[in-house]
């Protein structure tokens, strides 16, 4: 999403998605723009099951940026045992900001979203899948659609919009991103969803341009944890 396009207008926006699909960008990036036009946004990472990209252990740094971060600490945050916030609930039912959910990365995953599903649904929101099709799980239209489906039945909540992520990593080609966007587009077509948003580096802005679905800007933030030894 440049800062030009449209953000959702509902109270609560969830990010799902299969593992490495690039969610937790997806999301952090979102709350990027929502502060660029002056929005409040409260992210909440509710990955219990992936702990090598969490935005919780961004906490500090994207705070500095405007964005605050609901989270569990370090080890907490395991999907054997959960230890969940209890600012969470409060987050989704407040009025002050945007809450905006990274959510596990698997059917798995979407079951803890369903706990707060009565509330989530009350609010009112938009459940977005996040779709890489170079990933080996999620790699053509009937494994998208698969895994769609297997994500409402968990979490008991609908989705609304798709968002196309295909990448292979850092340099990825402009003919790369548009052969995968066709996949998430017949994905999508058969799911009868909106792409809401197209996620490209910003290198690759430009020529994206032309392929006519809102963008949204990545600027890469998370590494695995063995990459960050010795940062605060």
């Amino acid at each position: 999403m440049s800062e030009r396009a449209g953000l959702s207008e509902r109270s609560i926006v969830g990010f799902v998605g299969a593992f490495g699909s690039g969610k937790t960008e997806a999301a952090i990036g979102y709350c990027r723009v929502a502060v660029a036009q002056k929005r409040a946004v409260c992210l909440i990472d509710l990955d219990v099951v992936t702990p090598y990209f969490r935005a919780g252990d961004y906490r500090e740094a994207l705070g500095r940026e405007g964005i605050r971060v609901i989270a569990a600490p370090g080890g907490l945050a395991s999907y054997e045992v959960p230890a969940l916030p209890p600012e969470i609930g409060g987050a989704l039912g407040s009025p002050e900001a945007q809450a905006v959910l990274d959510v596990g990365g698997d059917p798995v995953g979407a079951r803890l979203l369903g706990a707060y599903g009565p509330l989530i649904a009350r609010r009112g929101y938009d459940l977005w899948l996040v779709a890489n099709p170079y990933r080996p799980e999620t790699a053509d239209a009937p494994a998208l659609e698969g895994q769609a489906d297997a994500i409402e039945k968990s979490s008991g909540l609908r989705l609304t919009g798709v968002v196309a992520n295909p990448n292979l990593g850092p340099g990825t080609r402009w003919a790369e991103v548009q052969s995968g966007l066709r996949l998430v587009e017949q994905a999508a077509a058969g799911m009868g969803l909106p792409i809401v948003l197209l996620a490209v580096t910003e290198d690759l802005l430009a020529e994206a341009e032309k392929a006519g679905h809102p963008l949204l800007c990545l600027k890469p933030i998370a590494r695995p944890p063995w990459e960050r030894v010795g940062e605060d």
